[in-house]
């Protein structure tokens, strides 16, 4: 029992996070979005104007393509076992010690 509330208290963190992540703080409404593209391209930096579409560089699609991804994911980790979900988890944190190793 206590191996699926483990599963499950991953599962939720992970939802909530996700959630968090991909609609919290950061995240303009189309129309201002729209009213900064304009005003931005109507400046004579281009570095500015470069870095400012860079962090608008995620779209409504692109956003919602994540969220259907982050779903997926989790509905995937509810059909694993809770030793699978630990075997992928240390899969993931040994590739990123690799990586910033």
């Amino acid at each position: 029992m206590s191996a699926l509330l483990d599963k499950q208290t991953i599962i939720d963190g992970c939802t909530a996070r996700a959630k968090e992540l991909l609609q919290g703080a950061g995240n303009l409404p189309r129309n201002d979005l729209e009213y900064l593209a304009q005003s931005i391209s109507k400046m004579k930096d281009q570095r500015l104007i470069s870095c400012v579409a860079e962090l608008m560089k995620w779209g409504d699609d692109e956003r919602a393509e994540l969220e259907t991804m982050m779903a997926i994911g989790i509905e995937a980790m509810k059909l694993c076992t809770p030793s699978k979900l630990r075997d992928a988890a240390r899969r993931v944190e040994l590739r990123y010690h690799l990586r910033e190793g």
